[in-house]
């Protein structure tokens, strides 16, 4: 079965659910579920009663007041019908029409795969068929595909058929390329401009210039462009600037125009917002007119409602002071969550909403402005809610230490429950999020403190062993002896000086006399036993990552 990445987790659920129905009854319920897609409009946003009804034929009895935008169904309702077909396993020469293969469909109606998938992202069903060949791929009924064709003629229209291309746009499209490749723009960025300024498919002007190419061969265009970037620069290109490099820095060093740099930026940006898995739970208050403005209202008057009591930020006695700053941030209120899990859902749901729009191939500098501005909110809300939490991570993380391990790694650990439950809580199933947030750390303590415990039983022995033997003063084996001193003074470097301290005092090292216990370290070093304890796991946990390559 394909995986599916879906944007509402409701319609990932009744995908799960779907897949226990009968055989005959998910071949019905697909079919349904494509006479949805086909009437969906992207702009309004429907029930999730009655999408659940439109494809099970029932009704549930409590089904919440949930909205799903149809620009969000579109996609994800796609993904049910290719997903659940995957498991029926339907064979192609059997079905009572016409199957066809992404190949049928190009060449049918004369466009490139890419157009395909953006025809599949904007409602065009499919199912998975075992073909003639014996190889299960994706397919469309032929009934499906005109029944799209006809809702969408524009898109299709100015998708298909090269040959649209009329004589005057061509003559403007090789003047226009021309002038381009003359000012040394590659091959790509000519075709990507030109088709900007055309309106057309970046695909359809290479098409256009290679056939005038071909047919005038004394009067050609794209031998003039520029060479292409080679992949080793393009690299260095990008790595320049993510390092915070400007472009015409960049441009200068390696002796290009500051525009054929551009598109390698541009594609880096956009790979990065058209892969990012994103999900999200709508709400009613999403679809109004000034959505933006209400929510962060509501946000604005909840942090004035909440201001913090001295109680709520006293640091408990028996806190480390490492802890303390955690208990500097306010816990929030059960509005303070509301608000701040509207804004960030809010943010997520309209990044969906804007990638869903996205035209691959005329991707424009404010479109992806646009959505990196929604994704970088989203984050920034998202750590305001997990920076509320982190005491309750300690306080859990707290609960579960052992001798054998760090507070600080059952923290790190705890961070990430966290963070991944902040990701799937659902504010309008009513329960606070403190409570969801403390079983799901309870559950990721339950399962990593068992692999923390068995990692550092299988490894301590090892570790302690290296540097006891160090400090050993016979002279039995001197080159393994020689070789061990060698590696754990090279380790040794790269702690602090404090846990390096720790370290020679516990084990012997550097000529200083081995102390059994805890206590008589910390006597020495002027700290409590217990803060010898964590120094030393911490150190002996660094050595072992820093070692671990070479075992």
């Amino acid at each position: 079965m394909c995986m599916a990445k879906y944007r509402l987790q409701s319609v990932a659920e009744l995908a799960r659910q779907l897949v226990f129905s009968p055989h005959d009854v998910r071949l019905a319920q697909i079919g349904r579920a494509e006479d949805l897609l086909h009437t969906l409009e992207p702009t309004k946003p429907y029930p999730l009663d009655f999408v659940v009804y439109r494809i099970t034929d029932y009704r549930p009895k409590t089904g919440g007041d949930e909205m799903l935008t149809g620009a969000a169904l579109q996609q994800d309702l796609a993904l049910l019908i290719e997903v659940v077909s995957d498991t029926l396993n339907l064979v192609a020469a059997r079905i009572s029409e016409p199957v066809l293969d992404i190949d049928d469909v190009c060449e049918k109606f004369n466009v490139t795969s890419k157009t395909i998938q953006r025809w599949r992202k904007r409602g065009l069903p499919s199912r998975r068929f075992i073909f003639a060949d014996g190889r299960k791929r994706v397919g469309f009924l032929l009934s499906s595909v005109e029944r799209f064709i006809h809702q969408h003629q524009d898109q299709v229209a100015n998708s298909a058929n090269f040959a649209q291309v009329t004589d005057a746009e061509v003559e403007e499209i090789i003047r226009q390329a021309a002038r381009l490749a003359r000012s040394g723009c590659c091959e790509s960025e000519i075709a990507r401009r030109v088709a900007k300024r055309m309106r057309r498919s970046p695909l359809t002007m290479l098409h256009t210039l290679r056939k005038h190419d071909g047919a005038h061969p004394d009067h050609t265009v794209l031998t003039d462009a520029a060479p292409a970037i080679p992949v080793r620069e393009r690299a260095a290109v990008l790595d320049t600037w993510r390092g915070g490099d400007s472009i015409t820095n960049i441009a200068r060093g390696l002796g290009r125009q500051r525009s054929s740099l551009y598109p390698i930026i541009i594609e880096a940006r956009a790979h990065r917002v058209i892969d990012k898995h994103v999900t999200f739970f709508e709400d009613p208050l999403y679809h109004g007119p000034d959505a933006a403005a209400a929510i962060d209202e509501i946000v604005r008057q909840q942090e004035l409602a909440d201001a913090p009591s001295a109680e709520q930020l006293r640091v408990p006695r028996d806190l480390p002071p490492s802890l303390a700053d955690l208990y500097r941030t306010p816990l929030l209120s059960k509005g303070g969550e509301r608000a701040l899990f509207l804004k960030f859902n809010y943010h997520k749901f309209r990044f969906v909403q804007a990638r869903r729009r996205l035209d691959p191939e005329l991707l424009r500098n404010r479109d992806l402005r646009t959505l990196e501005n929604h994704l970088r909110l989203a984050e920034e809300t998202k750590k305001l809610i997990v920076k509320a939490n982190l005491r309750l991570v300690a306080s859990i993380a707290r609960r579960h230490l052992r001798p054998a391990l760090s507070l600080a790694e059952l923290i790190s650990d705890g961070n990430l429950s966290l963070m991944r439950a902040v990701e799937s809580f659902d504010i309008h199933r009513g329960n606070r999020f403190s409570t969801y947030a403390t079983l799901a750390l309870m559950k990721g303590f339950a399962r990593s403190v068992p692999e923390m415990l068995a990692g550092n039983r299988r490894h301590a022995g090892i570790d302690e062993t290296i540097l006891e033997s160090c400090a050993d003063p016979r002279p039995a084996r001197p080159a393994d002896r020689l070789a061990d001193r060698d590696q754990v003074r090279q380790l040794m470097t790269r702690l602090s000086e404090r846990e390096r301290n720790v370290i020679s005092i516990r084990f012997g090292l550097n000529g200083q006399t081995a102390l059994d216990t805890y206590e008589e370290a910390g006597q020495r070093l002027g700290i409590s036993k217990e803060r010898v304890r964590q120094i030393e796991q911490g150190a002996i946990a660094r050595l072992r990552q820093l070692a671990s390559p070479a075992r």
